[in-house]
């Protein structure tokens, strides 16, 4: 009748997650590569020399940074072919590994103009810059591994 009371009550057991499905992987990751290539983009094909200004340039140097409206354009199409990969991502490897390389190089250009201290920018704007380029080409590298099944349109099931 009397049954030993037990002080340790009992456990619950442990909630495994499945892993992250590869298409919604390589989703997300490219809904980050456009808004990273559009909040460069906008600003520089919209106001370029309002945001040479903004970000910390003297106004005499903005001014003459203004040229380079075609930069914000070039990045403006990438988001474009970002969206195109969202919509049909089957045979679009090629185009998802030049993003990833874009936001490499991109990271690594801010990154050295960083460790050079050759920039003429606010620093917060160095360092804004420097973790966004960073942070989106290694989620889009990990994106890109993670979906190669989905990028040569085979399932992922």
């Amino acid at each position: 009748m009397n049954e030993p009371v037990s002080s340790e009550e009992p456990r619950e057991p442990a909630i495994r997650r499945a892993p992250r499905d590869p298409a919604a992987t390589l989703t997300a990751a490219m809904v980050v590569y456009i808004f990273v290539n559009l909040a460069f983009a906008l600003p520089l094909v919209i106001f370029p020399a309002a945001y040479f200004d903004l970000i910390g340039l003297p106004g005499s140097a903005a001014d003459q940074l203004g040229g380079l409206r075609w930069v914000g354009a070039v990045l403006l199409a990438w988001s474009i072919t970002a969206i195109q990969v969202l919509a049909r991502p089957g045979g679009k490897a090629v185009f998802v590994t030049t993003g990833a390389v874009q936001l490499t190089f991109g990271a690594v250009a801010f990154l050295y103009s960083w460790s050079v201290r050759e920039y003429g920018w606010d620093l917060w704007y160095q360092i804004l810059a420097s973790v966004t380029w960073t942070g989106g080409a290694v989620y889009l590298w990990w994106a890109r591994m993670s979906g190669r099944k989905v990028l040569r349109g085979e399932s992922t099931s």
